[in-house]
């Protein structure tokens, strides 16, 4: 009887969960396609195309999509830039 509510319980709230990987050349979109996954599936709004710089690391995206939860890694192709003041 466990082994049967517990198959429900996992059935009902464990997601699988996937890492997807973006990479790619210097100004080729990269940062771009995260911002606007996330305005499509998180129903937040993306930063306009004039305030995206360039990516010196990188960013981390979650969104969940019905029974999956996606994490973008978009990996940035510049090099950090130290501004000494």
């Amino acid at each position: 009887m466990f082994s049967l509510f517990y198959g429900l319980w996992k059935y009902l709230f464990t997601k699988t969960e996937f890492h997807v990987l973006i990479l790619g050349i210097d100004k080729a979109g990269k940062t771009t396609l995260l911002e606007k996954l996330k305005t499509v599936y998180l129903n937040m709004e993306s930063l306009p195309h004039d305030r995206i710089v360039p990516t010196g690391g990188l960013n981390i995206g979650r969104i969940q999509v019905s029974n999956s939860k996606l994490v973008f890694w978009d990996l940035g192709g510049q090099h950090a830039r130290v501004l000494i003041g």
